[in-house]
């Protein structure tokens, strides 16, 4: 509005030179103007700097945040991460220069201040160079015991960039939650799962685990034909093909032959002794039958099945058992790696048993008012494989995915805060399955891409903390 009447102003004043006599007048009416056009230079010198202002406050609560996440008692690098988040921030609008961030603790969390001198454009003329300009913010830090387990897809269908932008964001999440590196009043367990879960080799002995001994079965001689006087010659090339795990298309190799050439001679007939065949238990465990399988219940009457084979079939990493030394976290979640099919429940129904105050594990403590037991469930994908009881090698989806809903229905009627991160899914009835699993006041996060799943760590570790901007 002040720039429309400036330029009526404009257009009277050319009006008043071209008819009036007296030039005395026009020369008043020019002195008038300057500081009109002054006061609208004005105008647009503090419109920059409350947009300026808004950009500094948006960055400086930005930084607060991020200090109250990870660098809280840490003096020194409370400085580096302010001004990191506030520069990077700001420096698409070229502030920069000149401009102060300060981070400092407070009672109860902590204050950011940011300050930048803005150089005027207009109102430099008459002697105002700059705009000062001062913001803060101040993040409240209200954290409560906490109980938390991360349940974690590590299949195949994770492969790549995947697993490690997930071992990123969880891996953030666990150092923004445990302010100490060990003894602290917050405790977090690991669940990697795949097809199965791996429990860890020296949870063997674990009440609740049944865990038959290891064993060796004789095997008869291999007997065999043989041909020693062969001149056979068989030929042939590989040829690209298409392999599938966890529903994942692969680029792999078929062999194609072309024929062979030459006689195989007499026959002889050959024996060679075989070892016995030997079977170990590797970590995994199976499914008690339906339906204990989706309880956390009656482990006197019917045990956790540790599963033994001849040859180590169990793929996923070892979980972590609820601790709050952070290094074993963190390890844990370091040493995950993506292989094998997918199967939802072996993941919840540990998470849950974790979080449990009875065996098979007694890391938890009791349910209390001031104590929050909290479980994140991180998948990037359906169901591929079902329970044959105590094994996991069916392929009915649709029986997963009701075990899928049936214990995350028990888990939330246990009182357990479920937070659900779908990561780049297309299927959606696991969508649909992981928003309606949250609850308890936990959320359903649907990240595309590897920047929204460490948003939704980060989203679930500010409100477990409580962190909030107060100023």
């Amino acid at each position: 509005m002040l720039i429309f009447n400036i330029a009526k102003l404009s257009k009277q004043f050319a009006r008043f030179i071209k008819y009036e006599n007296k030039g005395s007048f026009a020369v008043i009416f020019a002195l008038m103007a300057i500081p009109l056009i002054v006061l609208a230079g004005g105008a647009v010198d503090y419109s920059k700097a409350s947009a300026t202002r808004a950009e500094m406050q948006h960055a400086t609560d930005s930084a607060a945040l991020a200090v109250a996440r990870v660098a809280k008692n840490d003096l020194d690098k409370m400085q580096i991460v302010a001004k990191d988040i506030y520069s990077n921030n700001l420096r698409s609008i070229g502030i920069g220069a000149g401009s102060t961030i300060v981070a400092t603790q407070i009672d109860d969390g902590i204050r950011v201040d940011a300050s930048y001198p803005m150089p005027t454009i207009f109102i430099k003329f008459i002697g105002i160079n700059k705009l000062d300009i001062a913001v803060f913010s101040e993040v409240i830090i209200s954290a409560s015991n906490l109980e938390v387990a991360l349940v974690l897809d590590t299949t195949f269908s994770m492969n790549g960039s995947k697993i490690s932008s997930l071992k990123d964001a969880a891996q953030d999440m666990v150092t923004t939650l445990m302010e100490e590196a060990t003894g602290g009043t917050v405790k977090i367990g690991l669940v990697p799962f795949s097809r199965y879960v791996n429990i860890g080799m020296n949870n063997r002995n674990e009440p609740g685990i049944d865990v038959p001994s290891d064993y060796s079965v004789p095997r008869p001689d291999y007997c065999r034909n043989t041909y020693p006087d062969s001149t056979r010659n068989c030929t042939g090339y590989n040829v690209p093909d298409t392999c599938y795990s966890d529903g994942v298309p692969y680029a792999c190799q078929r062999w194609v032959s072309t024929g062979c050439t030459g006689s195989l001679g007499a026959p002889v007939w050959t024996c060679t002794p075989r070892s016995p065949r030997q079977y170990r238990w590797f970590g995994c465990v199976g499914s008690r039958d339906y339906p204990l399988n989706i309880r956390d219940n009656s482990y006197a009457s019917e045990e956790v099945p540790g599963l033994l084979n001849s040859w180590n079939f169990c793929r996923a990493n070892p979980l972590t058992r609820l601790t709050n030394v952070r290094a074993n976290v963190l390890s844990g979640i370091n040493s995950m790696s993506a292989r094998d099919n997918t199967y939802i429940p072996a993941g919840l129904v540990w998470g849950w048993r974790l979080l449990s105050q009875g065996i098979p594990f007694t890391d938890a403590a009791p349910k209390s008012n001031d104590l929050k037991k909290v479980l994140v469930l991180m998948t990037d994908g359906a169901n591929t494989v079902s329970p044959s009881y105590p094994w996991h090698n069916g392929s009915n989806s649709a029986t997963a995915n009701d075990l899928t809903e049936d214990l995350c229905d028990n888990i939330n009627n246990d009182e357990v805060i479920v937070y659900t991160i779908a990561f780049d899914v297309t299927n959606s009835t696991i969508k649909n399955l992981l928003e309606d699993c949250a609850g308890n006041g936990g959320s359903y996060f649907d990240a595309s891409d590897s920047g929204e799943l460490a948003d939704a760590f980060k989203e679930i570790a500010d409100e477990l903390l409580n962190l909030r901007i107060s100023k």
